[in-house]
């Protein structure tokens, strides 16, 4: 079964110019998780929401123009809807946002997440601090019972290796030692950090890069795109990757191939789940080509 996880960092502009084919016209490809949708349901047209062979699910957040994840799957595949919150009635900012798509494929639980970023100022930081928190406490209950598969954007480069500056950035969110700590528990909790299962300590290995100094041009970028499995799986594991040579977005795709069997027979028509939460009036960012860390 093979995964394609990508930050596309506003889907209009690349369905607009064909960015995401490579994904949906692949036979090997069985699902697709994106993040940083930043569309809204209206916005959304019929062959964005169901391509020929796929059914989608798909999460706004209150905030126009903002955060968003979707995920399309292969209508052989058998998959329904998981009801998943964050931060449930305790903290129920916590999904107000858009960030998180839950399915259940039967052989295992699947989350796409765009995690919080904390780079905007101290309050960001916190509720980044505190969203982390609720995830971890909920994944570790999980996982008791349920096999588990996350991917997305994280928002937090682990090791010195998954940044090019390690020295100038360790001040900063996205590689605070608090944050990086924060990883070392998720994955001591009993989740695989598929990449590096894969190719070990493989160098300059990255999936995001700052759009306003050009830093793909050189690989001046960070990895903080993953996808995590929970150690049962791990025997399942065939490959995972990182694809720089696609373009369309300030973040590049990532992928995983794993040895299990979830096709079925489709129920009929394809299928589109859409939770949308409500809407806020407030101007959208038309913005869906670029963007750096501090923007998100």
């Amino acid at each position: 079964m093979r995964f394609v996880s990508w930050n596309v960092n506003g889907l209009r502009a690349v369905h607009g110019r064909g960015d995401l084919s490579w994904a949906f016209e692949s036979d090997d490809v069985h699902v697709i998780a994106l993040q940083e949708t930043k569309i809204q349901p209206d916005a959304i047209t019929d062959d964005m929401r169901l391509p020929k062979g796929w059914r989608s699910f798909w999460v706004h957040g209150k905030k126009k123009g903002y955060s968003g994840t979707a995920v399309f799957v292969r209508e052989k595949v058998r998959v329904e809807p998981f009801p998943f919150l964050v931060g449930g009635d305790t903290r129920p900012e916590f999904d107000d946002e858009g960030r998180l798509v839950s399915l259940d494929f039967g052989a295992f639980v699947y989350f796409n997440i765009y995690f919080p970023n904390g780079a905007s100022g101290s309050d960001r930081l916190a509720f980044k601090a505190a969203w982390h928190e609720a995830f971890l406490e909920k994944m570790v209950e999980l996982k008791k019972t349920r096999s588990i598969v996350i991917c997305g954007d994280l928002n937090i480069g682990h090791k010195d290796i998954d940044v090019a500056k390690p020295d100038a950035w360790c001040r900063q969110s996205g590689f605070l030692p608090t944050e990086r700590a924060w990883v070392d528990r998720f994955l001591a909790a009993g989740f695989v950090d598929t990449f590096r299962a894969e190719k070990g300590d493989l160098p300059r290995q990255y999936t995001y890069w700052e759009t306003r100094v050009d830093a793909r041009k050189d690989n001046v970028g960070w990895r903080i795109d993953y996808f995590f499995i929970t150690k049962d799986l791990e025997d399942r594991q065939r490959d995972a990757w990182i694809s720089p040579q696609i373009k369309g977005s300030d973040h590049c795709p990532i992928g995983l191939d794993l040895d299990i069997d979830v096709e079925g027979v489709s129920s009929g028509a394809p299928v589109d789940e859409t939770w949308v939460a409500p809407v806020e009036e407030e101007a959208e960012d038309d913005d869906d080509g670029g963007g750096g860390w501090g923007r998100r």
